[in-house]
């Protein structure tokens, strides 16, 4: 089974030209391709998690084929399959499933249905490459071809000049962290003379690249994870991104693209161990963003943009909990974080599919109307919060215990996050299903989503609910992804049953308050806004983020308008042009001193020498007598000087 893991990304590149060529003529313009290669795929994927769960196959596994050579080094193609690659190939796939699958519903009667299913393909695609893939070159070309399908999906609906916006603003921010990404893959390529990822990961073990190397590129490819995976200060444009369709806010933001960047902090996790500056980054950019991220949600009324702020925050709890040393408790959260973040999406989707409104103000009162997206969302809800027995209790937990191993401070900053999440989402699910309809026309006409929309949240609510408890019985997920090499620095002994039953409480807590609030005393919200009007601006102005970005590309026009000044009247007019102006009147005149000087010096020397010659000829007449009186006239001339004398 192992050695045909690479026809995985090849079948969905595949499908994504077939569906471009000949959707118009396939079953359902394509998706029914789209759909079956996804559920191929999970099928290959949950194979393998079984078999390595069981034992049965060996990891490791690494197959490769000669690609090209360049200097002294060898490229090559191939895939590098292990138990982080595998946990990563089961979210991938099982994501892509049920966005495909939920995605027929939901873009039904869309006028570019075929495009879409088109661009989900060659997404999957690519992330199934960033995930498969041996060597980092290769690694980051299939990183590019996501923000690339990243692109064409937010702004899916390019007509609306919001997507179009949403969709450059990705783009153009994810670029500038992938410069980084890019720097620093030259600078491991220098350390350590390879880019496959196996020869690397064994160097580093060894400890034969230097940590100030490690160290150096480490930090320069985060700020690549910092763009993708939407950390401080490059998460700006996630919030944007809510543009496109609601599966691809679900396939792209709560599952896969976004978690490309914690995957790869992860895959090199062997490089950052060597460096605590490298570690150090890692969490404590982690720990501002959860922070920020979870603030940011609590003024916020669209819909989306609260899952949004959601996803990013939790994101930062993943890179806090790698910066800290807790590796597995990092791609465990982003496992299960996965299906219940896909699951409120797909949920968010099925609501707005309904009102055809994101903002919560024009809600409420749906849960009698939409009784399974209702309990679908309560459910993904719960397992966001961290509440017993939902899969994030099991990982956020997880994440909180590593933090306090590491530093109280980093856990205190993790913990006040875990409070607004459970606040922030008791608000989103109150003011969404609850109290009374804000706006009746909406809600006269909402109703329940088809069962081809409601099937995948149903799907995805069973993982939410079970997939914590199962995956950490007998440390199942703990065998299978699980990082053997040493720490730059010291853990210390925690009790994570005391830090769960903390964090359960706070979780509890904070979303009964939130229940009350917003359920029982809206005047209270509301006083608030007023009262802490400059703190809520500052939120709703997202910590002038934006403005501060959106200023730096003013500056960089002020610039580049002034290097244009600079160049067309200075370079250009003055100095090019300017000098062909002062060559061309320099060689004007001398033209004219060529001409009227030079030239006529010459032709009067000639004019004057021929002049000369003729009258010397009058002195050549053949005439005896003439000689004899030249003579006598001389003689005569002579003589007249010598007597005066």
């Amino acid at each position: 089974m192992l050695e045909y893991v690479y026809i995985l990304p090849l079948l969905s590149f595949a499908v994504a030209g077939l569906i471009l060529a000949f959707g118009r003529w396939l079953p359902l313009k394509g998706a029914s391709a789209g759909i079956l290669v996804a559920a191929w795929g999970f099928s290959q994927g949950l194979m393998l998690f079984v078999k390595a769960i069981q034992g049965t196959i060996t990891l490791p596994y690494e197959m490769s084929i000669p690609w090209f050579s360049f200097g002294g080094n060898q490229a090559t193609l191939g895939v590098y399959v292990d138990g982080l690659t595998i946990a990563m190939l089961i979210v991938v796939t099982a994501v892509s499933l049920l966005v495909q699958i939920y995605s027929t519903g939901y873009m039904h009667g869309d006028p570019r249905f075929k495009r879409f299913y088109c661009y989900l393909s060659l997404f999957t695609a690519s992330m199934l490459g960033v995930t498969l893939t041996n060597n980092m070159m290769v690694f980051f070309m299939c990183w590019e071809l996501v923000g690339v399908c990243s692109y064409l999906l937010i702004g899916f609906w390019f007509e609306k000049q919001s997507a179009a916006y949403a969709g450059k603003k990705a783009f153009i921010t994810t670029k500038l962290g992938d410069l980084g990404f890019l720097v620093g893959l030259m600078v491991l390529f220098y350390a350590a003379g390879t880019f496959e990822i196996s020869k690397i990961l064994e160097l580093a073990h060894k400890g034969a690249i230097p940590a100030l190397a490690a160290g150096i590129a480490g930090i320069l490819m985060f700020m690549g994870a910092a763009g993708k995976s939407a950390q401080f200060p490059l998460f700006i444009w996630l919030p944007d991104a809510m543009e496109g369709p609601s599966p691809v806010s679900a396939l792209i933001h709560a599952a896969t693209m976004v978690a490309a960047g914690v995957y790869m902090v992860a895959r090199l996790y062997a490089v950052y161990a060597l460096s605590p500056m490298a570690m150090n980054t890692v969490a404590w950019t982690g720990a501002i963003t959860a922070f920020m991220a979870a603030s940011l949600a609590l003024t916020c009324f669209d819909l989306k943009r609260v899952l949004a702020f959601s996803t990013v925050s939790q994101l930062g709890y993943m890179m806090l909990a790698l910066g800290v040393g807790g590796f597995t408790a990092g791609m465990f959260h982003l496992t299960t974080h996965a299906y219940f973040k896909a699951l409120l999406f797909l949920a968010a989707g099925s609501v707005i599919h309904a009102v055809h409104t994101n903002d919560m103000r024009e809600m409420g009162g749906l849960r009698h109307k939409m009784p399974i997206t209702y309990i679908t969302f309560l459910l993904g809800t719960l397992a966001l919060c961290g509440i017993p027995p939902f899969a994030g209790y099991f990982s956020k937990d997880e994440v909180l215990a590593a933090a306090l191993a590491r530093n109280p401070v980093l856990f205190a900053i993790g913990a006040m996050a875990a409070a607004m999440t459970a606040f922030y989402m008791a608000r989103a699910l109150v003011m969404t299903f609850h109290g009374k309809p804000k706006d009746a026309h909406k809600h006269d006409h909402a109703h329940e989503s088809p069962a081809v929309m409601t099937g995948p949240l149903i799907l995805l609510a069973a993982v939410s609910v079970v997939s914590g408890f199962v995956l950490t019985r007998h440390e199942m997920f703990e065998h299978l992804v699980n990082f053997e090499g040493a720490l730059p620095f010291e853990l210390h002994h925690v009790n994570h049953s005391a830090v769960a039953l903390f964090s359960s409480i706070v979780a509890a807590l904070s979303m009964s308050l939130g229940i009350w609030l917003y359920k029982a005393r809206p005047d209270i919200p509301a006083a608030c806004r007023e009262t802490f009007s400059p703190i809520v601006n500052m939120l709703e102005k997202r910590y002038w983020l934006d403005a501060f970005f959106l200023k730096l590309v003013d500056i960089g026009d002020s610039m580049s308008r002034f290097m244009f000044s600079f160049d067309f009247n200075f370079l250009d007019q003055l100095a090019i042009d300017g000098w062909a102006w002062l060559t061309l009147k320099l060689s004007k005149i001398q033209g004219w001193i060529d001409d009227h000087v030079v030239d006529a010096a010459l032709n009067a020397t000639g004019t004057i020498t021929m002049s000369a010659g003729r009258m010397a000829r009058l002195a050549q007449t053949g005439l005896v007598q003439n000689y004899l009186l030249f003579v006598a006239i001389a003689v005569s001339i002579f003589a007249a000087i010598a007597f005066a004398g």
